[in-house]
């Protein structure tokens, strides 16, 4: 959420880090959400509203499932937690909450480039990228240490992001959705140590 690719993307992740401004995260996903588009099959199109009123407060009421951590060489990226109400996970059951947070400095510009790059890996189409790319790119912002991003489910067609518990929009595409959890919750994700951790099926000292 093959192998040429994640090298790839962690050549490139190292380079950056070194070189000096962001680290180009690998933005990973979980949900065993069935992927609904493989081989260059495209999704059928959908409308995408972006709202700027809050919907509720991103933890409120949610158990952990499980957490892990994103490591490179021998430095950490980030500490992911998967959260539902019941604190155990289910696919197709919502609401759950993915929230992530960042260890390190990293730009919205690489933060975006890292979730295209899992989508491609994740054979999701060129059409749907491009579209859930520009929904993003008006969504997110720069992250610095100890920032927090989350992603809400609410429902099969609604979801949200906040960032350090603030609102960034509602959106209304059930294929976005899917799609985005999809990096981390995919059985095809490219780091499947990270969704075993989020599913609690791994422990993690994190």
């Amino acid at each position: 959420m093959a192998v040429i690719l994640n090298r790839y993307y962690n050549l490139k992740l190292s380079l950056s880090f070194l070189n000096s401004s962001g680290l180009g995260l690998l933005l990973l996903t979980l949900f065993t959400v069935p992927l609904a588009a493989r081989e260059g099959d495209t999704l059928a199109s959908t409308t995408v509203v972006v709202e700027s009123s809050e919907v509720s407060e991103p933890t409120q009421n949610f158990l952990e499932v499980g957490r892990g951590e994103m490591d490179w060489l021998w430095f950490s990226l980030y500490k992911a937690k998967l959260m539902t109400l019941t604190g155990r996970y289910q696919q197709g059951q919502y609401p759950l909450l993915l929230d992530i947070e960042y260890y390190r400095d990293i730009a919205a510009e690489d933060l975006l480039q890292a979730t295209r790059e899992q989508w491609q890996h994740l054979q999701f189409s060129a059409d749907d990228i491009k579209r859930w790319q520009s929904l993003l790119t008006a969504t997110w912002p720069d992250v610095k240490p100890g920032d927090h991003l989350s992603f809400k489910v609410i429902d099969e067609q609604t979801s949200q992001f906040f960032f350090n518990q603030q609102p960034l929009g509602v959106m209304h595409d059930a294929n976005f959705s899917a799609a985005f959890l999809a990096i981390w919750l995919s059985k095809d994700t490219s780091r499947p140590s990270l969704r075993a951790q989020l599913l609690g099926e791994k422990s993690c000292d994190c």
